[in-house]
Parts: C-alpha cells; structure tokens; sequence
C-alpha cells in the first residue's frame, strides 16, 4: 500500500485476516524479486512488514502499490474449506437433484458476494456466492454442488 516510517516497512493489505503467509521467515516475492519478510507486525486492518533488501522509505516508495505474490504450493490456508478464486474457474456447478448446469467461466466480485457465471449447454446461469445456495465447494473433485433458489434457473430452456 505505502511506506510506513523511515526504515523501509511497508504497510500492506492482507487477503486473509490470520495474514499466515505474511509472517518473519516466510519469502514473498516482489515484481519477481523473492524477499524474506524479517519483521510483521499488525497494524488495525492492515500489516506493516520490514522486507529484506528494503532499507529506506524512498525504497519502499518506489514498490507503492505492487503486488506481494506466492507460489500456489507454499501458500499456507486458513483452513481446509479454503480455495482462490482462479481454482474456481473451470469447476462443474451442478444442483443438489444432480444437474449438471455447465463450468465456471468467471467469478464476479460484486461487494456483498461474489456471482459464479456458469456456462453450460443452456445458457448462462449467473449463482450468487451465498450460503444458502452454495453447498459444498470440492476442489479436488472440481466441483461445485449448489441448491438453487426459487427461480434462479430458468426452466422453460
């Protein structure tokens, strides 16, 4: 997000509020450059981090805004019903009667809860991210199982 203090910490946002993968020791990489974080520390909603080879406020300016990136492999879950969205492209969405209604084409980020746009043999069927709808999310099977609202799908097709 931007420098923090005159020392090199950078005051970052964290996708998870546990901030597992943004402790001391793990390696987050940086426009490509890997760097251990040496110091985390929360800060109200947010993480101020002191990255290795990041010395000087001008430093950290000069990162403002960039990415802190993981490989998928070292990425530590908060726990075992966590997913990311690109694993979610590409999943079957079927109903709990057992329709297949198509794979997911793209997850929509609204602000209240994401939208699965699902497309399949008729149509597309868009699948708000909601409790009630969602049943299970198998990421291993690639597959999402969903109890449609009433009149969600649009049987007439």
């Amino acid at each position: 997000m931007r420098p923090h203090a005159l020392r090199g910490e950078v005051r970052v946002q964290a996708f998870s509020a546990s901030a597992r993968n943004l402790q001391k020791g793990r390696i987050v990489f940086l426009l490509g450059e890997p760097r251990a974080i040496e110091r985390a520390r929360p800060d109200r909603e947010h993480w101020i981090l002191k990255l290795k080879g990041l010395g000087s406020r001008n430093e950290v300016e000069g990162v403002r805004g960039e990415l802190l990136e993981a490989p998928d492999a070292d990425v530590q879950r908060d726990d075992d019903e966590s997913f990311f969205i690109h694993e979610l492209v590409g999943m079957r969405v079927v109903t709990s009667a057992g329709k297949e209604l198509g794979r997911i084409s793209e997850v929509l980020q609204s602000g209240a809860a994401d939208v699965y746009v699902v497309k399949g043999e008729t149509g597309e069927v868009l699948i708000p991210a909601i409790a009630s709808v969602i049943e299970r999310i198998d990421v291993k099977r690639g597959e999402v199982s969903i109890t449609p609202l009433p009149g969600m799908l649009d049987e007439s097709k």
